[in-house]
Parts: C-alpha cells; sequence; structure tokens
C-alpha cells in the first residue's frame, strides 16, 4: 500500500485552487443579501438539485458507512437505501410549502408563522445542533486527509485545521452563488473519483459470484448486526426529519423560481441518493477481502484508495472526499450566517441594516462560525472508545427531533401555535438528553459485559438508539400537541393566518436577478475544463518521471473524460436555452 505521491499533491492544490478561485471570482458578482443567502433565488432546479445532494453527505458518510460494510456487510447500503423513500414521503408534502413561505432563510418563517420568542428558541436551540454536527463531519474529514498526508506528520488536529480553514475561504467569499456552482463542480469531481474507484476495486476483487462467497457470514444479510428495528425506528426517521427539516438543506428550496422547480428538485435528489450507495460502499466491502487485517477499520476507505488506485488517482479521491465535506459545510456556514444575520442581529439590533451590510457580517459571522467548528472538532477528536456512528446518531436522536419536528409541524398544521412549540422543543431535549446520558454510563459500567454478550450489547447499542428515537419522537409531538391546546394571543393567531394564506398561494415564476445564472454556468465550466487538462497534464507527467504505463493510461482517461463530459453539458445547455 502506497503513501501520495508528487502527482497526487498536484492535483489536491489544483482542486483547492479551483475551488477558492470561483469563490473569490463569484465575490464581485454578490451585492445583494438574497444572492448572499439564496443565490437571487434564481438557480435551474437541477443545478439546485445536485446542490442539495451534494449538501446532504460528508467525508463522515464515507468513514462510517465504508467501517460497516467493512465490519458487518451490505447493511451500509441498506441504511442509505432508507433515504430516499424517507425523502421522497417528507418531500411530497413540504417541498412546494418550503417555497411558499417566501422566507430568505429556513427560520425566517418562525417568527412570520409563531412569534419572536418562538423564533429565538429555535435560533439558540438548533445553533449547537448544527455546530456539533458540522464539527463530526470536519473530524470525519480528518481522519482520512491524515492517512493520506501521513507522510507530512501533521496528524488530525492539523490537517482538520487547514481543512476548516479552506472551507471557510470560499463559502465567506461568494455565499450561497459560490455554494451552489462549487457543489456542481464538486460533484463532478466526487462522480469522477467513486467510479474510478469502483471500477477498479472490481478489477481487484475479480470473479464476483466467487467474492462474494468468501465474505463472513452475515454480510449479505440487509440487516446484519443492526437489525431491522434499529433501520426502521432510528434509521429511518432520522433521515425522514434530516432530509426535511436540516436547515441547510431546505435552504435549496429558496434558491430556485418556483415551486414547480422545487418538486422537479426532489426526484433528481431522490435518484441520486438511490444510486450512490453501491458505488459508494463496494470498495469497503472489498476490502474485507483485500486488505483482512486491517488494524483500525475507521481508516478503511483511505487505506482501500491507497491500495488500489494509481499515481495521480489518489489526489483525486482526496479531492473527492474533500469536496463531499466541503459541499456539505459550505451550505450550513451559509445557512447559519444567514440565521445570525437576518433572524438574530438584524432583527434585534440593527434594523436598518442595508444589503451591503448584510453581505458584510453574513461573511463576518461565516468565519466566526469556521472558527468554532474547528475547536469543536478538535475537542471531538480527544473522545475515547465510541465509534463515530454512536456519536453521531446518539447526539442526532437526543436533539434532532425536538429541533425538526417543531419545524415540519409549524409549516404542515395550523393548530399549533408558539406554545406548543416551547413545550416540544422542551419535552423532546429533556427526554433526548436523558436517555443519552443513560446510555453513556450504562455502556461505560457493562462495557465488560457487552463484550462478551452479543445480545446485551445489541440492546445498549442498536435496541437502545431505536427506543430513543421514538421515546424523544412522541416527547416532542405530545409537548406540541399540549402545549398547542392553551390558545394562542390574538396577534399571533392572525400572524398565522397570513402565513397560511401564504401557503395557500402557488409561488409563481420569479424573473428577477436573471443575470447571475449565466455567470454560474461560465464559471462551472472554465473550472471543470481546467480541473479536467491538470488531471491529463499530471497523467503525463507521471509516464515521463514515474513511467508509470498505468496511471498514464488512467489519469489520462480520466482527465479527457471530463473535459468532454463538460463540453458535451455546455453544449446541450445552449441547445436548451435556444429553445
Amino acid at each position: 500500500m502506497r503513501g501520495l505521491a508528487l502527482p497526487d499533491y498536484l492535483i489536491i492544490l489544483a482542486y483547492f485552487l479551483v475551488i477558492v478561485g470561483v469563490g473569490y471570482y463569484l465575490a464581485r458578482v454578490v451585492r445583494k443579501a438574497k444572492d448572499y443567502f439564496a443565490a437571487g433565488s434564481v438557480m435551474p432546479w437541477w443545478l439546485a438539485g445536485i446542490s442539495f445532494y451534494m449538501a446532504s453527505f460528508s467525508t463522515m458518510m464515507f468513514v462510517i458507512y465504508s467501517e460497516i460494510s467493512y465490519n458487518y456487510g451490505i447493511v451500509a447500503m441498506m441504511v442509505c437505501w432508507l433515504g430516499p423513500p424517507a425523502f421522497l414521503l417528507g418531500s411530497r408534502f413540504t417541498a412546494h410549502l418550503w417555497r411558499r413561505a417566501r422566507v430568505m432563510t429556513p427560520l425566517g418563517f418562525i417568527e412570520k408563522r409563531f412569534n419572536r420568542k418562538a423564533h429565538y428558541l429555535f435560533v439558540w436551540t438548533g445553533f449547537p445542533l448544527r455546530l456539533f454536527d458540522n464539527a463530526l463531519r470536519l473530524y470525519s474529514t480528518a481522519i482520512v486527509m491524515a492517512v493520506a498526508f501521513r507522510g507530512f506528520g501533521g496528524g488530525v488536529a492539523g490537517v482538520m485545521v487547514l481543512t476548516g480553514i479552506i472551507m471557510v475561504l470560499y463559502s465567506f467569499m461568494g455565499g450561497q452563488l459560490s455554494v451552489i456552482v462549487t457543489d456542481f463542480i464538486q460533484a463532478a469531481i466526487l462522480a469522477t473519483a467513486v467510479v474510478v474507484l469502483f471500477v477498479l476495486t472490481l478489477g481487484q476483487v475479480g470473479n464476483l459470484p466467487q467474492f462474494l462467497r468468501s465474505l463472513p457470514p452475515g454480510f449479505l444479510n440487509p440487516a446484519n448486526h443492526y437489525g431491522w428495528s434499529y433501520l426502521i425506528f432510528t434509521t429511518f426517521l432520522i433521515w425522514l426529519l434530516s432530509y426535511n427539516a436540516s436547515w441547510a438543506l431546505v435552504q435549496k428550496y429558496n434558491t430556485v423560481r418556483s415551486e414547480k422547480d422545487a418538486r422537479k428538485m426532489t426526484w433528481l435528489i431522490a435518484g441520486l441518493l438511490a444510486v450512490s450507495p453501491p458505488v459508494f460502499f463496494f470498495p469497503g466491502l472489498a476490502a474485507r477481502v483485500l486488505l483482512p487485517t486491517l488494524s483500525n477499520s475507521r481508516e478503511v476507505y483511505a487505506a482501500i484508495c491507497l491500495k488500489v488506485l494509481p499515481l495521480g488517482m489518489m489526489g483525486i479521491a482526496i479531492a473527492a472526499l474533500l469536496s463531499a465535506t466541503m459541499s456539505t459545510m459550505g451550505s450550513e456556514y451559509n445557512t447559519l450566517s444567514g440565521i445570525l444575520t437576518r433572524d438574530f442581529y438584524k432583527k434585534r439590533f440593527r434594523p436598518d441594516l442595508t444589503e451591503s451590510q448584510e453581505v458584510r457580517l453574513g461573511r463576518l459571522f461565516t468565519v466566526a462560525i469556521g472558527a468554532v467548528t474547528v475547536f469543536l472538532g478538535l475537542l471531538l477528536s480527544l473522545l475515547k472508545g465510541l465509534t463515530l456512528m454512536d456519536i453521531a446518531f446518539r447526539f442526532m436522536s437526543a436533539f434532532g427531533p425536538p429541533i425538526m419536528i417543531p419545524l415540519i409541524g409549524g409549516l404542515l398544521f395550523r393548530r399549533f401555535n408558539s406554545r406548543g412549540v416551547v413545550a416540544g422543543v422542551e419535552a423532546g431535549a429533556v427526554t433526548g438528553s436523558l436517555l443519552v446520558l443513560t446510555n453513556l454510563v450504562l455502556t461505560q459500567v457493562f462495557a465488560a459485559e457487552m463484550a462478551a454478550s452479543r445480545t446485551l450489547d445489541f440492546w445498549l447499542r442498536s435496541g437502545w438508539s431505536s427506543i430513543a428515537t421514538v421515546a424523544n419522537v412522541t416527547a416532542t409531538v405530545l409537548g406540541l400537541w399540549l402545549g398547542s391546546r392553551r390558545e394562542a394571543p390574538e396577534d399571533e393567531r392572525e400572524r398565522a393566518g397570513r402565513f397560511f394564506e401564504d401557503l395557500a398561494r402557488p409561488f409563481e415564476r420569479d424573473e428577477k436577478g436573471e443575470e447571475t445564472w449565466p455567470v454560474a454556468f461560465r464559471i462551472i465550466h472554465v473550472a471543470i475544463i481546467i480541473f479536467g487538462l491538470v488531471v491529463a497534464a499530471v497523467a503525463v507527467l507521471s509516464r515521463f518521471l514515474y513511467h508509470d504505463a498505468r496511471a498514464f493510461r488512467t489519469g489520462l482517461i480520466v482527465g479527457l473524460s471530463i473535459v468532454t463530459a463538460d463540453l458535451l453539458l455546455q453544449l446541450a445547455l445552449r441547445r436548451a436555452a435556444r429553445t
């Protein structure tokens, strides 16, 4: 298993320069708050859909689910396949309503729907959840990057700080417009890397039926280790809430011009979510045979990349993993800075902020959010004895339902009021916190017994998570319902009436700001062409400096394929524009 070489570093450097360059270029285009926080609300549905898809996962997914594939088999794919039906179920009722809400940020509708007290409650209870989730993503990315850059001796902490700085830079400059444009570029890089790795890994395993027979017992069981109760009552519920109430994801609906476009987005997103798992996680499954003695299964994705990819291609894989996290974090940073700028600072302290002042303040908040995220990521790196999935699902099951359910409830049901929102958040947060803390204590007290008993291990891990998620959802819904039995003040009832009148009125196509998306297409075209040419040039370098014919052939094919695909896309877009 080789390390990184000069061709890999050159491709990673090219990736960073392209992404930061896009942010710098688009910073000159962004002048209004609507451009910075909602990309002008003129993005085509397919571009916004790809941005939603890229924002829905990060390197953490590759780390966690490749580890699950290596240890337990295809259950990792099954966990992800529960995502598309959960997303379609929720978006069927919410996608068009998010667009009809006619607000610039996801929490902008809380005050419009309820009152300022409920609005501030969501700002200050939802923020810790988002910051922690982002820190976990950053930490996961650093784990993979540290394996790849082990020769430099920087370690997880150093890689985390460097990655955090790069993420802040490009989202700081161009805002949501920069995020959506770079999401498409990063999607192209990610698709290239995962397909190349998938094909080369298939070549390494050879005879596929024989490979499947050589896997350990239970590896082809779609519910292996976790059980169907966990998959349905924990995984499906978390996907249902996350895809339809995560601030950075629902913000994407505000970037398109109509609710019809928002509906189109949902089918594209569901399709991408459905086809991704086998391509993403087969390498982790194959590593069980190709790397049977791997000491740390968290590092399996980086390890299999280093084993099967030729010179230069590992650089593309690293760029792809970075792109997965940077897409998500860029969306999160922009959404959170928009909430702090428009939903907190402007409403509470400076209602007379000009458009340019909002953009400047949004950039400052982006830097602050990035710094806090890096700090929390460094703290997470100090935790011992817990897997990333343990940390992620426990925290989400504790604090996800009380933040997300009232958000969806207020969007769908008129009978809920601000008193119910407060009661639901409090009931869910208290229930979730108690269950998670109890579980942490029990897993420490009975650690030895869990190691000896698979049954006890299941019930204190997967079983407990299922029960805790259902209990937390139940407590939140009960609090929301019981609290709303008290009638809301008259001004809130009037506000709710106006809000639901807006929801009943279809959102008409917004023709304003048409000048921004042609700029987005041009920069996408130039950036992808440059990256493809760099990959091809690095392939030539590998041939002459390292005399590596395999790296030359693979890199040249990949680089020219990127350029060709981009040219065909631009041709199709021009024809569509003419018609």
